[in-house]
């Protein structure tokens, strides 16, 4: 969304939000106009490449070490970068308020400042909608952050662990796994953890075989999986994602969830 005024040409430009969109329009207008005309604003240091949180999650990437600063990027393409979370705009005074940054121990590094505009871009991408499923924000996991992405690697592992050592009494036991969702990251999340099951074994869990052990299911609302691209693709997927044991349930709609179930509107669980 961009917000700009009408009387004199724009000569401050502040972008807010440094996802994919905002930090090549930074990019792109700083080699243009320079850093004293271009501000890119964000509550992070680093700019992470939000697709590939799925491989994070499946352990098979440290996002750590794919983050590219901010401060590094504003050097090479001439714009400045101002760390903080958007508090307030005041459109009258053409005006916005980042809020102070603190470091781990509570201690303010960055003050709160205000930062004055012409032209204000909101590229503040977006978040999950559980669309008031009962019971999703309190159980499920999103894929929105790095933080979310390291909270399902350590969920996982944790339930793997369980599964290892439920085995020593019921062979039978496994972990079931629902992802709900048949996008882009839904689709690669299921292929990246299947694929990633030969690391497992890394963790000391000699009872836990993900071939055998590790049961997930894709559910998807709409009538096939990456409804977005072309139909041949989506039944390309469909056809790879039942070879590697992956269940594909379309046209399911989830109705709820609870700590250890989800149910479906035609009353599946």
């Amino acid at each position: 969304m961009m917000l700009q005024s009408t009387s004199a040409p724009s000569k401050r430009i502040v972008i807010v939000g440094g996802g994919a969109g905002g930090l090549e329009l930074a990019a792109k207008l700083g080699r243009t106009h320079g850093r004293e005309h271009i501000t890119l604003v964000d509550s992070r240091p680093f700019h992470i490449w939000k697709p590939s949180l799925h491989e994070a999650a499946a352990g098979t990437l440290d996002i750590h070490q794919e983050g590219l600063s901010y401060l590094m990027l504003a050097h090479l393409d001439g714009f400045s970068f101002a760390q903080g979370r958007l508090e307030s705009v005041d459109r009258e005074r053409r005006m916005i308020t980042v809020d102070a940054v603190n470091d781990a121990q509570g201690q303010e590094v960055l003050p709160r400042r205000e930062l004055a505009y012409d032209t204000l871009v909101l590229a503040l991408g977006s978040t999950s909608n559980f669309f008031n499923t009962p019971g999703a924000a309190e159980h499920a996991v999103t894929l929105d952050t790095t933080e979310n992405a390291e909270q399902f690697r350590l969920t996982m592992l944790k339930a793997m662990a369980l599964v290892d050592q439920a085995k020593v009494r019921n062979p039978s036991a496994r972990l079931d796994l629902v992802i709900v969702g048949g996008g882009a990251t839904g689709v690669e999340l299921a292929v990246e953890l299947t694929e990633a099951s030969h690391v497992v074994s890394a963790y000391g869990l000699p009872n836990f075989r993900a071939d055998r052990d590790l049961a997930i299911t894709l559910v998807e609302g709409a009538p096939r999986i990456l409804s977005a691209l072309p139909e041949k693709i989506s039944v390309a997927a469909t056809r790879r994602l039942t070879e590697l044991g992956i269940r594909v349930e379309t046209s399911c709609r989830v109705s709820e969830v609870t700590d250890n179930t989800v149910r479906t509107a035609d009353g599946r669980e």
